[in-house]
């Protein structure tokens, strides 16, 4: 069966689908190329969604640093050459007290002990999340239409479309919410998923928890499952100083499928860096770690059968 890597991006406007998509697989084969892996013809399609809620995309062109369209973390290769000299004690320790001081309010904030708070951090935040959890309607293709809908739809058709090969999909960020929400309830009987992996994923911030308790009218304790759709694998890949990602533990909350998949948590070390500026939450940086490009090269390399042959002789042997 042939196999696809399906990518969804996060919130936020991005570049044109083209430009984004070719950064996707750029990042996706340094990763490789920087593992030895030799997998640079593997067929992938990017979930673009951006458009839905941005009328215009962001200009990689543009040199504007005050326009609303400027694009200010473009993909760049990773530089050894562009990597810091170790800083002295002093200021390894402001670092990791801006570092983590950060971490601390992002999630104090995301707690909902202060449900007004959480609301404005939001707003002013993550309006796509805002509008993807709220009743927003937009004029899409001359209909006046649920956001949520026209963003789910979009994940659900392209799933779907490809639905006889073997399917890795990547999610990032809010890209791994809509992702969950997809294989939970939108695709259908007879449509699975080979292999999921979320990079710098929320899914575990007790906002989005209580969000998606909520609609399945379950209390904020609920123990979540993984989807069924997911045949095989997911793994949560995660940078420690990614704040998004800041509640990282996911198999704490999502209980196991019936086929006995589970969430496998991995702390990669995300290297993104533009103009001497880091950010441990950029897609491109996880999507060109070893560890992104060791399941790619699993789910690349072996065959259907000898997937589940290799999982039967590893639970015989366990016997």
């Amino acid at each position: 069966m042939p196999k696809i890597i399906i990518g969804i991006h996060g919130l936020g406007n991005k570049p044109p689908k083209d430009t984004l998509t070719k950064w996707w697989k750029d990042s996706i084969n340094e990763g490789l190329k920087n593992s030895s892996f030799n997998l640079d013809d593997f067929e992938f399609d990017l979930c673009y969604w951006a458009d839905i809620l941005h009328e215009n995309p962001l200009d990689p062109e543009g040199t504007d640093s005050e326009s609303e369209n400027y694009l200010s973390e473009p993909y760049s290769p990773f530089e050894k050459a562009l990597i810091k000299e170790e800083p002295s004690f002093r200021n390894q320790a402001l670092e990791y007290i801006e570092k983590y001081s950060d971490k601390i309010f992002v999630s104090g904030v995301m707690s909902l002990n202060i449900p007004s708070l959480t609301d404005m951090f939001i707003h002013k935040h993550f309006k796509d999340l805002e509008v993807y959890y709220s009743l927003s309607f937009i004029n899409y293709k001359g209909k006046k239409r649920l956001a949520r809908e026209v963003i789910l739809e979009r994940l659900t058709d392209l799933i779907i479309k490809h639905k006889n090969k073997e399917i890795l999909l990547a999610a990032h960020s809010m890209g791994s919410i809509i992702a969950y929400d997809v294989l939970m309830d939108y695709l259908p009987d007879d449509v699975k998923i080979n292999t999921l992996i979320t990079i710098g994923s929320p899914l575990a911030q007790k906002y989005v928890i209580t969000k998606i308790n909520s609609e399945k009218n379950c209390r904020d304790d609920c123990e979540l499952p993984v989807p069924e759709k997911i045949s095989y694998q997911w793994f949560n890949h995660y940078d420690l100083e990614d704040v998004v990602a800041i509640n990282n533990n996911l198999a704490d909350y999502f209980l196991p499928n019936s086929n006995g998949v589970s969430v496998v948590d991995v702390m990669v070390k995300n290297n993104y860096s533009y103009n001497g500026k880091n950010n441990p939450h950029k897609s491109y940086g996880y999507l060109r770690t070893k560890e992104f490009a060791e399941v790619l090269n699993s789910f690349l390399s072996i065959e259907s059968g000898s997937i589940m042959n290799w999982i039967r002789n590893k639970l015989k042997f366990m016997n």
